[in-house]
């Protein structure tokens, strides 16, 4: 039961950082700010997320390949879509317009640094001993 806790835990921690990722790039997406950089930020902001998966994934759940299954299924079919929709009904058109965009575009950028993070974060965390 603990450890199904900890990975819905991490699975919000997954979405919070999604969401904050979705709000920092729809800021630096204006016209008169970096909107020609937006792709370095966008690779930026990923790898930064990825290192804080791994961190997390190391310090949270430790080696247990079972946690990825449970951590993204959890966070694709049910705190994505609703923080999202939280997000968009909380903000006004135009930005929410850019949310939907970048949350569309980027999303794949966003997975493979999730799975990459927690991948490497399992696979160099050190074995539990049992005693």
């Amino acid at each position: 039961m603990k450890y199904l806790l900890k990975t819905q835990i991490f699975a919000l921690l997954l979405t919070l950082s999604w969401i904050i990722y979705l709000v920092v790039l729809a800021f630096l997406d204006q016209p008169d700010r970096a909107l020609r950089y937006i792709n370095s930020f966008v690779f930026g902001l990923a790898i930064l997320l990825a290192i804080i998966y791994l961190v997390l994934t190391r310090y949270l759940l430790g080696r247990n390949w079972s946690a990825l299954p449970l951590v993204l299924i959890s966070y694709f079919l049910l705190y994505k879509p609703i923080f999202q929709d939280i997000l968009l009904r909380i903000t006004n058109e135009s930005y929410g317009s850019i949310i939907k965009f970048l949350s569309i575009s980027t999303g794949t950028v966003h997975l493979l640094a999730t799975i990459i993070g927690m991948g490497f974060g399992i696979l160099f965390s050190r074995p539990q001993l049992k005693n």
